[in-house]
């Protein structure tokens, strides 16, 4: 079968443990079932490396949807609904960045760029797998938008 579904990355501050306890919330709101699994995607090598351990919630609505899954990979179903899955692991980013600060004056406009280094050691990066792309199906744009929610949520406890 070939690869299917559109994903999304995205990295916070949030850990794993919140984000999967309110992601389970607007399951059941969609009446939604979720299996959670542990993976390593490490080779024997380098089997313990922690880096490599994803927390995975699979969404489906029943049975059928599920099975249909297996079958023929993500897709919108006869109600405009699909599977997905959201995947975690604790991460850490190292990167670097080019800003551009647009600079107005009376005679024109400058840009004056800046490179920054990303440097986090404590950081959560979230894989959402969505059965078609947000701006092509209302159901993937509700669920990524859950995920969204959650992770904007600034009335939360999580620092």
């Amino acid at each position: 079968m070939e690869w299917t579904g559109y994903w999304y990355g995205f990295y916070t501050n949030k850990p794993i443990d919140f984000v999967f306890s309110e992601w389970r919330k607007k399951m059941s709101i969609i009446n939604y079932q979720y299996d959670y699994r542990l993976e390593n995607y490490n080779d024997e090598k380098n089997y313990h490396n922690k880096e490599n351990i994803w927390n995975t919630l699979f969404c489906y609505k029943n049975k059928e949807m599920f099975e249909h899954h297996l079958e023929e990979g993500y897709n919108i179903d006869m109600d405009g609904e699909g599977c997905f899955m959201i995947q975690a692991k604790k991460a850490q980013f190292r990167g670097r960045a080019n800003l551009f600060d647009v600079v107005e004056d009376d005679s024109n406009i400058k840009c004056a760029p800046h490179d920054i280094d990303l440097r986090f050691n404590s950081l959560f990066y979230y894989c959402l797998v969505l059965p078609e792309e947000p701006e092509c199906s209302s159901f993937s744009q509700k669920i990524r938008g859950f995920l969204i929610s959650i992770l904007d949520d600034e009335n939360d406890k999580v620092e």
